[in-house]
């Protein structure tokens, strides 16, 4: 069973936040793509879902290696970025001490 926390449930009808040349752009696809990078996983576990960024249906197959295409470090830094400020905007990510 999938755990849904508020975090995942913010991905919903969000605009893609990798952009591969995959993505169908289509905001009713996106999810909270977790990142399996840099050893922030094991096998058959999920990473933190602050280790995430919104990814369209497409992106993320490419992201979780279920589909052919590109996508670099650099690609996942820019969305993961972009989806922390989102997160941020939303209040769903708080950091102390910052208005």
């Amino acid at each position: 069973m999938t755990k849904t926390t508020p975090i995942r449930k913010s991905a919903r009808n969000k605009p893609c936040a990798l952009r591969l040349e995959c993505c169908n752009g289509n905001p009713e696809t996106t999810v909270l793509a977790h990142i399996r990078r840099f050893g922030w996983a094991g096998i058959a576990q999920k990473p933190n879902d602050l280790l995430s960024l919104y990814a369209c249906s497409s992106c993320h197959d490419v992201l979780d290696g279920r589909a052919k295409g590109e996508c670099t470090d650099t690609d996942v830094l820019r969305a993961h970025g972009e989806t922390l400020l989102s997160m941020i905007r939303e209040g769903l990510v708080v950091i102390k001490g910052v208005k």
